[in-house]
């Protein structure tokens, strides 16, 4: 498991750090010639829009596996640690099934972009679209590793046969 794990975590970090390389040597570029030479270069558009897609979309992933998602815990700190552990897990749960409306709207919205194209490059606008999915799918992982990790310490906490303060 902790090669799979590795092999994810590699994958998401190289998309994200060559996204963000593309992203800003892209836009350097696009403003140098805009600015400089008054010509802007025509396909820098889509190759900056793709680039961004793809940084905040895993990215998005990858704040799933840090847990540095969005999270209001004003309510978590004011209930009982018990309570606070099955509120969290209720929670965990309802971002799965989130997630997984992420994945099955975003296939059939890549879907219906396959038989259309970027603006300027010969790249179908699937490629741009399956961004949601995919990083869908790395949530819905990291986000099932979460809940099986709460179960796991729920189980362990029961077992030791008392409650945890």
């Amino acid at each position: 498991m902790k090669l799979v794990d590795s092999i994810i975590n590699n994958v998401i970090k190289i998309v994200m750090g060559c996204s963000a390389l593309v992203l800003s040597v892209v836009t350097f570029m696009q403003v140098i010639t805009r600015f400089i030479f008054s010509s802007p270069i025509a396909w820098g558009q889509d190759i900056i829009r793709l680039s961004f897609i793809y940084l905040v979309f895993w990215g998005g992933a990858f704040c799933v596996k840090e847990k540095e998602h969005l999270n209001i815990d004003i309510l978590l700190t004011s209930i009982s640690v018990k309570a606070r552990k099955v509120v969290e897990l209720i929670v965990n749960i309802v971002l799965v099934l989130f997630f997984v409306f992420i994945v099955y709207f975003g296939l059939m919205f890549a879907q219906s972009g396959s038989s259309q194209q970027a603006p300027y490059l010969p790249i179908p606008m699937s490629i741009y679209y399956m961004s949601l999915p995919t990083a869908g799918v790395f949530m819905i992982y990291y986000q099932l590793k979460e809940i099986f990790n709460q179960i796991k310490n729920f189980k362990g906490n029961e077992d030791v046969g008392g409650e945890q303060a």
